[in-house]
Protein backbone atom coordinates (compact mmCIF):
# COMPACT_ATOMS: atom_id res chain seq x y z
CA UNK A 1 0.00 0.00 0.00
CA UNK A 2 2.79 2.15 1.01
CA UNK A 3 4.33 1.50 -2.45
CA UNK A 4 1.08 2.38 -4.28
CA UNK A 5 1.20 5.49 -2.48
CA UNK A 6 4.43 6.15 -3.39
CA UNK A 7 4.12 5.45 -6.98
CA UNK A 8 0.75 8.01 -7.17
CA UNK A 9 3.18 10.54 -5.42
CA UNK A 10 5.59 10.79 -7.84
CA UNK A 11 3.15 10.67 -10.88
CA UNK A 12 1.98 14.01 -9.36
CA UNK A 13 5.53 15.33 -8.77
CA UNK A 14 6.03 14.69 -12.17
CA UNK A 15 2.75 16.22 -13.69
CA UNK A 16 3.52 18.90 -12.37
CA UNK A 17 6.95 19.09 -13.45
CA UNK A 18 5.69 18.37 -16.96
CA UNK A 19 2.93 21.37 -16.82
CA UNK A 20 5.89 23.57 -14.98
CA UNK A 21 7.76 22.74 -18.32
CA UNK A 22 5.04 23.19 -21.13
CA UNK A 23 4.39 26.75 -19.02
CA UNK A 24 7.42 27.88 -19.57
CA UNK A 25 7.88 26.78 -23.39
CA UNK A 26 4.67 28.51 -23.38
CA UNK A 27 5.99 31.70 -21.78
CA UNK A 28 8.85 31.86 -24.24
CA UNK A 29 6.40 33.48 -26.75
CA UNK A 30 5.66 36.17 -25.34
CA UNK A 31 2.27 36.32 -25.96
CA UNK A 32 0.47 36.81 -22.78
CA UNK A 33 -1.85 39.42 -23.82
CA UNK A 34 -0.34 42.57 -22.09
CA UNK A 35 0.54 44.10 -25.44
CA UNK A 36 -1.59 43.69 -28.78
CA UNK A 37 -1.26 45.03 -32.10
CA UNK A 38 -4.88 46.21 -34.01
CA UNK A 39 -3.32 44.15 -37.10
CA UNK A 40 -1.14 41.56 -37.40
CA UNK A 41 -0.43 41.60 -41.56
CA UNK A 42 -0.82 43.84 -44.59
CA UNK A 43 0.49 44.57 -48.39
CA UNK A 44 1.97 47.95 -48.45
CA UNK A 45 3.97 49.94 -51.60
CA UNK A 46 7.34 52.16 -51.17
CA UNK A 47 6.93 55.75 -50.14
CA UNK A 48 3.51 54.55 -48.08
CA UNK A 49 3.37 54.85 -44.34
CA UNK A 50 2.20 51.50 -42.61
CA UNK A 51 0.15 52.41 -39.37
CA UNK A 52 -0.95 50.22 -36.29
CA UNK A 53 -2.67 50.92 -33.03
CA UNK A 54 -0.54 49.47 -30.05
CA UNK A 55 -2.85 48.54 -26.67
CA UNK A 56 -1.77 47.85 -23.74
CA UNK A 57 -3.94 45.81 -21.10
CA UNK A 58 -1.99 46.65 -18.12
CA UNK A 59 0.63 49.73 -19.02
CA UNK A 60 1.88 49.04 -15.29
CA UNK A 61 3.51 45.86 -16.19
CA UNK A 62 4.91 47.80 -19.21
CA UNK A 63 7.49 50.48 -18.73
CA UNK A 64 8.61 50.64 -22.86
CA UNK A 65 8.09 49.57 -25.96
CA UNK A 66 10.88 48.11 -28.32
CA UNK A 67 10.81 48.12 -32.33
CA UNK A 68 12.86 46.06 -34.58
CA UNK A 69 12.96 45.55 -37.75
CA UNK A 70 14.04 42.78 -40.22
CA UNK A 71 13.93 41.71 -43.83
CA UNK A 72 13.39 38.21 -44.81
CA UNK A 73 14.36 37.09 -41.21
CA UNK A 74 17.66 39.57 -40.61
CA UNK A 75 17.33 42.35 -38.50
CA UNK A 76 18.31 45.09 -39.71
CA UNK A 77 20.52 46.82 -37.33
CA UNK A 78 20.50 50.21 -38.01
CA UNK A 79 16.36 50.50 -36.99
CA UNK A 80 15.72 50.53 -33.30
CA UNK A 81 12.82 52.66 -31.43
CA UNK A 82 11.70 52.91 -27.81
CA UNK A 83 9.14 53.77 -27.06
CA UNK A 84 8.50 55.38 -23.31
CA UNK A 85 5.01 54.10 -22.07
CA UNK A 86 4.36 56.54 -19.31
CA UNK A 87 5.03 59.51 -21.95
CA UNK A 88 2.63 58.10 -24.72
CA UNK A 89 -1.19 57.66 -24.27
CA UNK A 90 -2.79 53.99 -25.05
CA UNK A 91 -3.70 52.92 -27.83
CA UNK A 92 -1.05 54.15 -28.86
CA UNK A 93 -0.80 54.89 -32.89
CA UNK A 94 2.67 53.92 -34.39
CA UNK A 95 3.21 54.70 -38.10
CA UNK A 96 6.63 54.33 -40.27
CA UNK A 97 7.18 54.67 -43.76
CA UNK A 98 8.14 51.79 -46.52
CA UNK A 99 11.58 53.02 -47.64
CA UNK A 100 13.75 51.51 -50.37
CA UNK A 101 15.04 48.11 -49.59
CA UNK A 102 11.96 47.25 -47.59
CA UNK A 103 11.01 44.78 -51.03
CA UNK A 104 13.59 43.10 -51.07
CA UNK A 105 11.81 40.49 -48.83
CA UNK A 106 9.16 40.03 -46.00
CA UNK A 107 9.05 42.55 -43.85
CA UNK A 108 8.91 42.43 -39.99
CA UNK A 109 8.28 45.03 -37.59
CA UNK A 110 8.51 43.39 -33.83
CA UNK A 111 7.63 44.86 -30.67
CA UNK A 112 8.83 43.99 -28.04
CA UNK A 113 6.97 44.69 -24.63
CA UNK A 114 9.55 44.96 -21.32
CA UNK A 115 9.37 45.59 -17.76
CA UNK A 116 10.88 48.17 -15.73
CA UNK A 117 13.73 45.10 -15.19
CA UNK A 118 14.29 45.26 -18.66
CA UNK A 119 12.40 42.09 -19.16
CA UNK A 120 10.95 41.39 -22.12
CA UNK A 121 6.84 40.24 -20.88
CA UNK A 122 5.07 40.21 -24.32
CA UNK A 123 5.86 40.65 -27.46
CA UNK A 124 4.18 41.23 -31.14
CA UNK A 125 4.88 40.74 -34.76
CA UNK A 126 3.85 42.85 -37.75
CA UNK A 127 4.56 41.11 -40.87
CA UNK A 128 4.17 43.08 -44.24
CA UNK A 129 4.40 42.21 -48.12
CA UNK A 130 5.81 45.13 -49.60
CA UNK A 131 5.01 45.98 -53.21
CA UNK A 132 8.35 46.81 -55.92
CA UNK A 133 7.37 50.65 -57.50
CA UNK A 134 6.83 50.11 -60.80
CA UNK A 135 10.23 50.52 -62.54
CA UNK A 136 12.21 48.19 -59.77
CA UNK A 137 9.50 45.85 -60.49
CA UNK A 138 9.98 46.12 -64.18
CA UNK A 139 13.77 46.04 -63.83
CA UNK A 140 13.94 43.45 -61.24
CA UNK A 141 12.84 40.76 -62.98
CA UNK A 142 12.20 38.48 -66.38
CA UNK A 143 8.64 39.06 -68.29
CA UNK A 144 7.23 36.19 -70.29
CA UNK A 145 3.88 36.92 -72.09
CA UNK A 146 0.77 34.96 -70.29
CA UNK A 147 -1.61 36.19 -72.74
CA UNK A 148 -2.48 37.88 -76.26
CA UNK A 149 -6.38 38.80 -76.81
CA UNK A 150 -7.47 40.08 -80.13
CA UNK A 151 -10.59 40.61 -80.59
CA UNK A 152 -11.67 38.13 -77.73
CA UNK A 153 -9.49 35.56 -77.85
CA UNK A 154 -5.95 34.86 -76.77
CA UNK A 155 -3.77 34.74 -79.84
CA UNK A 156 -0.70 34.06 -77.94
CA UNK A 157 1.32 31.03 -79.33
CA UNK A 158 4.09 29.12 -78.10
CA UNK A 159 6.72 30.67 -79.56
CA UNK A 160 5.56 34.27 -78.00
CA UNK A 161 4.94 32.42 -75.05
CA UNK A 162 8.45 30.50 -74.90
CA UNK A 163 10.48 34.11 -75.65
CA UNK A 164 11.94 36.46 -72.27
CA UNK A 165 11.94 39.69 -72.07
CA UNK A 166 14.57 41.93 -70.17
CA UNK A 167 14.35 45.39 -69.79
CA UNK A 168 17.68 46.91 -68.33
CA UNK A 169 18.05 49.87 -66.23
CA UNK A 170 20.51 51.27 -69.06
CA UNK A 171 17.28 51.03 -71.54
CA UNK A 172 18.08 48.80 -73.85
CA UNK A 173 15.99 45.81 -74.19
CA UNK A 174 16.72 42.49 -74.44
CA UNK A 175 14.97 39.20 -75.45
CA UNK A 176 15.77 35.51 -75.35
CA UNK A 177 13.71 33.47 -78.20
CA UNK A 178 13.98 30.66 -76.13
CA UNK A 179 13.23 27.28 -77.81
CA UNK A 180 10.34 27.53 -79.71
CA UNK A 181 10.38 29.84 -83.01
CA UNK A 182 7.39 30.51 -85.22
CA UNK A 183 6.88 28.41 -88.98
CA UNK A 184 9.09 30.97 -90.57
CA UNK A 185 11.21 31.96 -87.43
CA UNK A 186 10.18 35.62 -88.03
CA UNK A 187 11.79 37.01 -84.92
CA UNK A 188 14.97 36.31 -86.21
CA UNK A 189 14.56 39.11 -88.13
CA UNK A 190 14.46 41.56 -84.99
CA UNK A 191 16.83 43.63 -83.62
CA UNK A 192 16.00 44.28 -80.02
CA UNK A 193 17.07 48.02 -79.17
CA UNK A 194 15.69 49.84 -76.42
CA UNK A 195 12.56 50.66 -74.22
CA UNK A 196 10.99 54.01 -72.91
CA UNK A 197 8.32 54.95 -70.40
CA UNK A 198 6.13 58.24 -69.55
CA UNK A 199 5.33 58.35 -66.29
CA UNK A 200 2.87 60.54 -64.26
CA UNK A 201 4.54 60.71 -60.53
CA UNK A 202 5.70 57.12 -59.93
CA UNK A 203 3.14 55.63 -61.97
CA UNK A 204 3.75 54.35 -65.70
CA UNK A 205 1.22 55.30 -67.91
CA UNK A 206 2.50 54.16 -71.46
CA UNK A 207 5.71 51.79 -72.46
CA UNK A 208 7.11 51.65 -75.75
CA UNK A 209 9.78 48.72 -77.25
CA UNK A 210 12.43 49.71 -79.99
CA UNK A 211 13.21 47.13 -82.12
CA UNK A 212 15.00 47.32 -85.86
CA UNK A 213 14.26 44.65 -88.69
CA UNK A 214 17.83 43.57 -89.45
CA UNK A 215 17.19 44.13 -93.48
CA UNK A 216 16.17 47.80 -92.56
CA UNK A 217 18.68 49.14 -89.75
CA UNK A 218 17.98 52.61 -90.45
CA UNK A 219 14.27 52.73 -89.49
CA UNK A 220 13.64 52.16 -85.91
CA UNK A 221 10.24 50.04 -85.60
CA UNK A 222 8.50 51.51 -82.30
CA UNK A 223 5.36 50.32 -80.10
CA UNK A 224 3.71 52.26 -77.94
CA UNK A 225 1.60 50.38 -74.94
CA UNK A 226 -1.05 51.49 -72.13
CA UNK A 227 0.08 50.23 -69.18
CA UNK A 228 -3.13 49.10 -67.42
CA UNK A 229 -1.40 47.47 -64.87
CA UNK A 230 2.44 47.19 -62.82
CA UNK A 231 1.85 45.11 -59.84
CA UNK A 232 1.08 42.40 -58.27
CA UNK A 233 3.39 39.90 -60.24
CA UNK A 234 1.35 41.30 -63.00
CA UNK A 235 1.96 43.76 -66.29
CA UNK A 236 -0.93 44.38 -68.43
CA UNK A 237 -0.40 46.34 -71.73
CA UNK A 238 -2.34 47.56 -74.59
CA UNK A 239 -1.76 48.62 -77.62
CA UNK A 240 -3.41 49.32 -80.89
CA UNK A 241 -1.97 47.56 -83.93
CA UNK A 242 -2.43 47.77 -87.98
CA UNK A 243 -3.79 43.98 -88.56
CA UNK A 244 -5.60 44.68 -91.24
CA UNK A 245 -3.25 42.29 -93.42
CA UNK A 246 -4.66 39.48 -91.72
CA UNK A 247 -7.82 39.20 -93.23
CA UNK A 248 -11.15 41.12 -93.50
CA UNK A 249 -12.04 40.80 -89.66
CA UNK A 250 -9.17 42.89 -88.72
CA UNK A 251 -8.57 46.69 -89.18
CA UNK A 252 -5.87 48.89 -89.15
CA UNK A 253 -6.25 49.92 -85.55
CA UNK A 254 -6.67 46.86 -84.05
CA UNK A 255 -6.85 46.42 -79.58
CA UNK A 256 -4.22 44.10 -78.90
CA UNK A 257 -4.01 43.22 -74.95
CA UNK A 258 -1.18 41.28 -73.63
CA UNK A 259 -0.60 39.83 -69.73
CA UNK A 260 3.05 39.44 -68.72
CA UNK A 261 4.30 37.66 -65.62
CA UNK A 262 8.05 38.09 -64.07
CA UNK A 263 10.32 35.15 -63.55
CA UNK A 264 13.41 35.62 -61.85
CA UNK A 265 16.43 36.56 -63.51
CA UNK A 266 19.13 33.01 -64.83
CA UNK A 267 22.19 32.97 -66.16
CA UNK A 268 20.68 30.83 -68.43
CA UNK A 269 19.28 34.12 -70.42
CA UNK A 270 20.39 34.49 -73.71
CA UNK A 271 19.38 37.04 -76.18
CA UNK A 272 18.69 35.90 -79.91
CA UNK A 273 19.92 32.50 -78.59
CA UNK A 274 21.03 30.29 -81.12
CA UNK A 275 22.31 33.06 -83.54
CA UNK A 276 25.44 35.39 -83.33
CA UNK A 277 24.63 38.69 -81.17
CA UNK A 278 27.19 40.37 -83.32
CA UNK A 279 24.85 40.11 -86.27
CA UNK A 280 22.20 41.94 -84.74
CA UNK A 281 24.25 45.15 -83.31
CA UNK A 282 22.69 47.63 -85.09
CA UNK A 283 24.39 51.40 -85.24
CA UNK A 284 20.93 53.33 -85.63
CA UNK A 285 20.39 51.78 -81.82
CA UNK A 286 20.62 54.41 -79.36
CA UNK A 287 18.44 53.79 -76.24
CA UNK A 288 17.33 57.26 -74.04
CA UNK A 289 17.10 58.93 -77.47
CA UNK A 290 13.37 57.84 -78.45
Amino acid sequence: MKTLKKIIFISIVLGMISSLIISCKSDDKQQTGLLTLSILEGKIKIGDHVSVELSLSDPDLISKIVVKKSIEGKEVSSYLKELNVSELNFPYTFTEEIIAGDENGILVYSFYGMDENNKVVDAGDLVLTVELAQIPLLLKYDWVLASQTIKGEDTATPDLKDDIHRFNSDLTWQVDWGYIFSSAALETLNSYCAWQVTMDGATVKTLSTIHYNVFSPAEALITHYNVLQLSDRKMILESYQDLSGLGDGYSSNERVLEVYTPVSKTEDFTPYRGQNPDNYIVASCNPGSY
